[in-house]
């Protein structure tokens, strides 16, 4: 993510990898509700990109309209004035039409561009209110909605390319965590929480996992490889669609795990 502190040789240095990439992503439009409200018209929980920033409900946000840049509010004021002056945001990605405001308090605001099946590629920027003057916070090329569940932001995982056989019968289960919060090295294993369920329909099956939370202090972004993880699902799998609850929409990690299979 891209912020107000940043210098301007690092970001020549992101210009100069993103332009391709940003030249194809500019030609889209992302007009109107997203397309896969249609296919996930229910949410339990309230989502954030990434896990950080302002929580909003999934299902409100993009199932309602784009054009927050053509608004009145003070930020949606401040936005259209941001994509119009700061012409190096669009060579990072960012889209001149077809925002959505996520949330906004009294202090801060965050908006997005761009559709669900492609999150790697949705915009947000965000705007803090400072002197009594909306101003640019900060903006991030990518923005996967993020559950968050007793406060926290879950946990994506995976079934693990050591799982030899998924089928109707399957109670246990090995995974591979996501990447989560910098801890300086610390396990995500040992730090993994009994998974929760719930059930989304009568045959979708949501698996979330969260991690105990790390005393407080700064910890360094040293990664690990770990073993896979076991779990222990409530009952056999059955007839239900098993899902990574982490993100909207959830991924069918059955079909995901059936599929790197199938490519190996």
């Amino acid at each position: 993510m891209i912020g107000r502190g940043w210098k301007s040789l690092a970001l020549a240095a992101v210009l100069l990898a993103v332009m391709p990439l940003a030249g194809a992503q500019a030609a889209k439009r992302a007009r109107g509700p997203d397309p896969a409200v249609k296919e996930w018209p229910a949410w339990p929980y309230r989502t954030s990109c990434d896990g950080f920033g302002l929580p909003f409900d999934p299902i409100s946000v993009f199932s309602g309209p784009t054009g927050a840049e053509l608004g009145s509010s003070p930020s949606e004021v401040a936005l259209r004035d941001f994509l119009r002056t700061e012409k190096w945001v669009r060579q990072l990605g960012a889209s001149a039409h077809d925002w959505r405001l996520l949330a906004e308090t009294d202090k801060a605001a965050e908006f997005t561009s761009g559709r669900l099946a492609e999150p790697n590629r949705m915009s947000s920027m965000s705007f803090e209110l400072d002197g009594g003057q909306w101003k640019w916070n900060g903006f991030s090329s990518g923005c996967q909605p993020t559950s968050i569940v007793k406060g926290r932001a879950a946990l994506t995982w995976q079934i693990s390319s050591e799982q030899e056989t998924v089928d109707r019968n399957t109670r246990k289960l090995l995974i591979d965590l996501g990447p989560g919060p910098c801890s300086g090295g610390r396990s995500q294993n040992a730090r993994a929480m009994k998974p929760a369920f719930r059930r989304l329909g009568s045959r979708r099956w949501l698996m979330i996992m969260q991690l105990k939370p790390l005393p407080p202090g700064p910890y360094t972004c040293q990664g690990i490889v770990e073993p896979p993880l076991e779990v222990t699902l409530p009952s056999k799998i059955g007839k239900r669609k098993l899902l990574d609850g982490a993100t909207y929409p959830p991924v069918d990690v059955v079909r995901q795990w059936r599929e790197a299979r199938a490519a190996s």
